[in-house]
């Protein structure tokens, strides 16, 4: 019994290391983030190619430059954009905060994976982005009325 105690801690120590701490201070949380993106495959199989405009006329989207929308599907209040873009998650979410456009309203990143809640105007945008390869990254995009009650999907660990 008290093995696996230690097993347990063990393992949630090593999982508090992954969530993006200081660690050792040897290599910054970002940095380690780059380079594990960097371990990927390579991206010169996906397309990554300029936008479609699909999404061009879903009110409150917010993409960053040279992302290619492959789909944009109204559900009521809510419509749904899948787009691809030449950035890491861990470059998304940093475009976000930079932007002064939009108000950041939580972000969460998990390496290969970072979530945005943002208002643009009158809407809010839940933004996904998972990576596809070293420098590709798949966005699934929620966008409806700025409210707390328009059923944007929620944060996946309660960040």
């Amino acid at each position: 019994m008290r093995a696996r105690v230690c097993l347990v801690a063990v393992a949630l120590l090593g999982l508090a290391g992954c969530g993006g701490g200081s660690g050792d201070g040897a290599t910054p949380p970002g940095d380690r983030g780059q380079a594990m993106l960097a371990n990927l495959p390579s991206c010169d199989r996906v397309p990554m190619g300029e936008g479609t405009g699909a999404g061009a006329e879903v009110t409150g989207l917010v993409l960053p430059d040279g992302a290619r929308v492959t789909s944009a599907v109204p559900q009521g209040a809510l419509t749904t954009v899948e787009a691809t873009v030449r950035m890491t998650p861990l470059d998304v979410r940093a475009h976000y905060q930079g932007r002064t456009d939009v108000e950041v309203l939580n972000v969460e990143d998990e390496i290969f994976e970072s979530e945005v809640l943002l208002r643009a105007g009158q809407h809010r945008m839940y933004l996904r982005a998972t990576a596809l390869c070293a420098d590709g990254t798949a966005l699934t995009a929620v966008v409806g009325p700025d409210s707390d009650d328009a059923g944007l999907p929620e944060f996946r660990s309660g960040g």
